[in-house]
């Protein structure tokens, strides 16, 4: 392990990666800390910043802040970034590290270096998809960012696979997927009973965002199937805590997480967690930037044939036990934060080279 290695996390905490790393990290020997700019989902880290109250507080706070982002970066070597955000607005920092003889490591997680132009090209989005409406002003913005950080980040990575494709859009090259990461021993593995054909089934679909998941493609398929004499209890939740959407995680049968871009992301990871067989859009297109792509269990579904997929299921309940108990293996092998985290310290020993190896 490198002995001098310190690590910096921040200052976002999308799927609590950040607060889960530097957790992990501290529990393999290695120096780390999360700080994260207030999160209204309370997510796990070390310290939250806080802006709120009166304006003298707000002040006092705010400077506070600042005192300490100094004190970080004199701490810290290695600097892990998330969503494009740094220690300071617009990036001012980044010169800074390199000039004090820092690294800087970037992970893109979504809409910080998604290319909304080639997702309605390649999946034929509609005019009234946010993609389609804001791509033009999206893009822009976030190739002037991308084109400008690359001159100072020492390592790009992203979370999914589909960000590799978006970053050639920007002419950026991400090195590699570090897959996102669960705390798999916080969830608990709850399997699905046997089910006679009788049975009804419990399906889970819970967008953040609506268009974004395909939900009303999700809706007609379900309201097609019960049309059809099918037994389904469809649960459409929104705007309830986590604690909450694991409970209906263990309720469930079936999720449907999204059915439109092509990729997982952490709602499927944690349903899979749980045991629940979970279906979504993957696109195979992006199978070439990870080296697990036959061992994924998650059941692909597009808008065309989500009818017949749920059908499939739903005539052959046997299945789902089973599919349940490969998705909670597979969360387990290849998204479980520990060994998430040793491809996180070989990215940091062999290729950031944020502290010397130990002889």
């Amino acid at each position: 392990m490198p002995k001098n290695l310190k690590v910096f996390h921040g200052l976002r905490n999308y799927g609590t990666q950040a607060g889960l790393f530097s957790k992990e990290l501290r529990k393999q020997g290695i120096i780390a800390i999360s700080v994260v700019h207030p999160d209204n989902f309370d997510r796990q880290v070390d310290i939250q910043l806080d802006h709120h109250g009166f304006f003298l507080k707000d002040l006092s706070m705010s400077l506070w802040n600042y005192i300490r982002r100094i004190k970080w970066f004199i701490k810290y070597n290695t600097f892990h970034f998330y969503f494009g955000k740094t220690m300071l607005p617009n990036q001012w920092d980044l010169p800074l590290y390199r000039l004090f003889g820092k690294k800087v490591i970037m992970e893109y997680l979504g809409n910080d270096i998604r290319h909304y132009e080639s997702l309605v090209k390649r999946y034929n989005l509609p005019e009234s998809h946010d993609y389609y409406q804001r791509m033009e002003e999206h893009d822009n913005k976030v190739r002037r960012r991308v084109q400008f950080e690359q001159k100072y980040i020492d390592y790009l990575i992203s979370c999914l696979p589909t960000h590799i494709d978006f970053a050639k859009e920007y002419s950026v090259e991400v090195k590699e997927v570090l897959p996102l990461a669960l705390d798999i021993s916080s969830i608990e593995y709850n399997p699905l009973q046997k089910k006679r054909k009788s049975d009804g089934i419990t399906i889970l679909h819970a967008p953040t965002n609506r268009v974004f998941k395909g939900t009303k493609y999700v809706q007609a398929a379900i309201d097609q199937l019960k049309k059809e004499g099918h037994n389904i209890e469809f649960r459409l939740v929104e705007g309830i805590t986590h604690k909450q959407l694991m409970e209906e995680y263990i309720n469930c049968d079936i999720l449907i997480d999204q059915i439109s871009v092509g990729w997982y992301a952490t709602a499927a990871l944690e349903a899979m967690a749980v045991g629940r067989p979970t279906c979504a859009f993957i696109d195979q297109r992006y199978f070439q930037y990870i080296d697990y792509s036959d061992e994924i269990p998650v059941i692909n579904v597009t808008k065309e044939n989500i009818v017949a997929k749920l059908r499939q299921l739903i005539n052959n309940k046997d299945e789902l036990l089973s599919i349940g108990e490969k998705s909670r293996l597979f969360v387990e092998k290849h998204h479980d934060i520990k060994n998430v985290t040793k491809k996180l310290i070989k990215i940091y020993q062999e290729k950031v080279k944020g502290g010397k190896k130990d002889e």
